[in-house]
């Protein structure tokens, strides 16, 4: 009977994928879902894919630890499990594509959208506002979406669970849809798991929630966590609690990046750090529009090692003589005062390691 089930289940699949879109958009906004298309479509991992090394942990050990994650999110309010007033998770429940939705726009912080806003007929009452947002923020479009068809009922694979993470983190679309098994390891997402399965259940999505947690956005710095904190949407000191997130030495600089500097105040931000970095810029050039936000990103990571800051030069006064800054933008590593040029502003890894280094 179990082998008969199995053979139904495969052949649905089949048909499911063949009546589906066989063009997926270019992008960013597309018409369809290319999660749903005739492409080959990866729906296992190899364990040493997924877990990085060759890890030996059993199922159980890997339910203990979903469980204990799953509670973590649910204190957070990120996740509501199958009761209204209890931790009752059923993380060994199956998972479709309504419920999948319902938990990630959770635990990104997402309102729920208004019922009306989504456009699919064949999601649940419940599921409407969910389904509703992933879809404006677009994440999900749909199986078939000139049928208005979300695919609600249909199970998940890795391959579509991850790919609604990395559209979220920033990646476009069919971007994320191709490289998403490649992307979810490298970012993380998968580490500590183990895909045997073609299809997943509901400790697999709070396992790749909860990594999700800890990773950044496409371009930026931050953790997707401590965006939820600066949002309001998770209390900070519950968060460090659960280490979750740290508090750093400059924690406003990690939540805000560079302080903004002026003449007056270069001094006391400055002078006195045991280390410190200046971008002296002007305002309207493309190359420095082109350097703030990586330079943005590297103040966020060195919130633990070096006070980060930015002037620019109509604010510098006679700072610009001062330090010779001749040309814009221009670094300067201070350390008790001390200054460093840095003649070109690279990358944020390059920049991070080289104030690390020196």
């Amino acid at each position: 009977m179990r082998r008969l089930m199995l053979t139904i289940i495969v052949v649905a699949l089949i048909l499911s994928t063949a009546c589906s879109d066989n063009q997926p958009s270019t992008t960013a906004n597309p018409n369809t879902d290319p999660s749903q298309t005739t492409e080959k479509q990866t729906t296992s991992i190899p364990e040493s894919e997924a877990n990085g090394s060759n890890d030996t942990d059993d199922l159980n050990v890997i339910l203990d630890r979903a469980y204990q994650q799953g509670e973590v999110l649910y204190q957070l309010g990120l996740f509501d499990g199958v009761s209204p007033t209890n931790y009752e998770p059923n993380l060994e429940g199956a998972m479709n594509r309504e419920e999948a939705m319902k938990m990630i726009v959770s635990a990104l912080g997402w309102e729920p959208s208004l019922p009306e806003e989504c456009p699919f007929t064949d999601v649940s009452a419940w599921a409407r506002p969910f389904v509703g947002r992933a879809y404006m923020n677009g994440i999900a479009i749909g199986t078939v979406p000139q049928d208005n068809i979300f695919g609600a009922k249909d199970p998940v694979v890795l391959q579509h669970l991850l790919t609604f993470y990395l559209r979220a983190l920033g990646y476009e679309t069919t971007y994320a849809y191709e490289n998403a098994i490649r992307l979810g390891h490298l970012k993380g997402l998968t580490d500590g798991m183990k895909f045997s399965e073609d299809y997943l259940s509901r400790y697999h999505l709070v396992l790749i929630t909860y990594n999700a947690l800890s990773t950044t956005k496409l371009n930026s710095a931050r953790t997707l966590v401590e965006d939820l904190v600066s949002e309001g949407r998770v209390d900070q000191a519950m968060v460090e609690q659960l280490g979750l997130a740290n508090a750093y030495k400059y924690q406003v600089q990690r939540d805000n990046g560079p302080y903004e500097l002026t003449a007056d105040t270069f001094d006391t931000e400055i002078l006195s750090e045991q280390k410190a970095l200046v971008l002296f810029y002007q305002k309207g050039s493309d190359l420095n529009d082109n350097m703030l936000q990586p330079f943005r990103n590297a103040a966020i990571a060195l919130a633990d090692i070096a006070k980060v800051g930015q002037i620019e030069k109509d604010a510098a006064g006679d700072l610009l003589t001062e330090y010779n800054i001749t040309s814009f933008p221009s670094l300067k590593l201070f350390k008790l005062g001390e200054a460093t040029t840095l003649p070109a502003v690279p990358e944020t890894d390059t920049l991070v390691q080289w104030v690390e280094n020196n």
